[in-house]
């Protein structure tokens, strides 16, 4: 039987960013330049909590999985998906330029915290549209249909209208999940339980 224990779960829940490669580019960050589907979506600050609720839905994903089996490789397959998009942030890195935003509510501490902790490069592809859509496979294998879906696209939308990243970037990300999802199951091993089978008298 495969389980979660220890330092893993704090991995999921305080995840490693992709500011934390920064320091690690090959080179100079591309500029990605928008295409006429992201000038058209307009930038909505408040979508920032949207965004933000990224750090309940990966947990949740893992938690409430329908057995040990979808909890590992939910868990696995967030882990391979990090470790290749870093991979990818290191050779080819991506940069969007930022809005400002200017707020002294609530919100706009969300914002600063959010540019305090994220940079601006390594957009490509969306860990968030990545990590998102995998914790949203195992809650629709869990039969949770309704916010397996819901939840990740509102987060992928929010990450086009608080301009994280753009369209091709989500694309990237929802590619990314699909190999890891897929692939994870090859490199676990799961014993199920076996009924224990009373024994036959002489």
């Amino acid at each position: 039987m495969v389980r979660i224990r220890g330092a893993p779960w704090l991995w999921v829940i305080s995840r490693s960013r992709r500011s934390t490669w920064a320091a690690f580019h090959v080179g100079n960050p591309f500029a990605l330049a928008a295409a006429d589907l992201d000038k058209a979506i307009p930038f909505l600050g408040w979508t920032v909590w949207v965004y933000l609720t990224q750090f309940l839905l990966l947990p949740a994903g893992i938690v409430f999985a329908r057995d040990d089996f979808d909890r590992s490789r939910c868990f696995y397959a967030m882990l391979a998906a990090t470790a290749l998009a870093a991979a990818v942030f290191v050779i080819w890195p991506t940069q969007l330029e930022r809005h400002a935003v200017y707020s002294a509510d609530l919100t706009g501490f969300a914002w600063s915290a959010l540019y305090f902790a994220d940079t601006p490069s390594n957009c490509f592809p969306s860990l968030h549209a990545a990590l998102a859509a995998i914790a949203g496979a195992a809650l629709w294998r869990r039969g949770w249909r309704s916010p397996a879906l819901s939840w990740p696209a509102l987060i992928a939308v929010s990450a086009l209208t608080t301009k994280q990243h753009i369209a091709w970037d989500i694309a990237g990300g929802l590619v990314l999940a699909a190999f890891v999802w897929v692939l994870t199951p090859r490199f676990l091993r799961y014993d199920r339980p076996q009924p224990i089978r009373g024994t036959a008298s002489a």
